[in-house]
């Protein structure tokens, strides 16, 4: 799996047109809970904001210069080494077969977050904070050996 840069707000489309193209690529979304005149509403957001994930185990010169030929299209991340196993394995869940990330429960025991259900109870020992008030939890992982945080959508109520 390798990691493109792409515009921002440009992501759903140029997994489209890669899939057009012939290849598979991904761009995970996340549903979360926003506040707005006291209301609180589901929305739908990009995981990744200008970055699209694509499968494959190499990157051929024709596939490059098909790829980058795909308007909004940035440059690799790195397209001589894929991702790790590991990484790639984080990305693929994230990507929840093309479905939204749920909102996650979890409750509050002893000041410790224990998610009780959804997407994140996979990655609970990756939550390096989280905000009750603003139904948030942050986990941090890695691309290409670099950190990135990434915050998830979770309703967290007391024990």
């Amino acid at each position: 799996m390798y990691v493109l840069y792409v515009m921002g707000g440009k992501e759903l489309d140029i997994v489209k047109e890669l899939g057009r193209c012939g290849y598979t690529a991904y761009a995970p979304r996340r549903q979360i809970l926003q506040r707005k005149n006291g209301v609180y509403y589901d929305i739908s957001q990009i995981l990744f904001n200008g970055y699209v994930f694509l499968k494959g185990d190499k990157i051929t010169p024709e596939d490059y210069y098909t790829i980058k030929k795909i308007n909004g299209v940035g440059n690799f991340l790195n397209r001589n080494i894929p991702l790790s196993a590991t990484e790639e394995e984080y990305i693929t869940g994230f990507c929840n077969n093309g479905n939204d990330i749920g909102i996650s429960k979890g409750i509050l025991q002893n000041g410790k977050l224990k998610i009780t259900e959804g997407f994140l109870k996979h990655y609970e020992h990756k939550i390096i904070k989280y905000s009750r008030r603003q139904h948030r939890a942050t986990v941090e992982l890695t691309i290409y050996g670099e950190p990135y945080r990434i915050v998830c959508g979770v309703d967290i109520e007391k024990a």
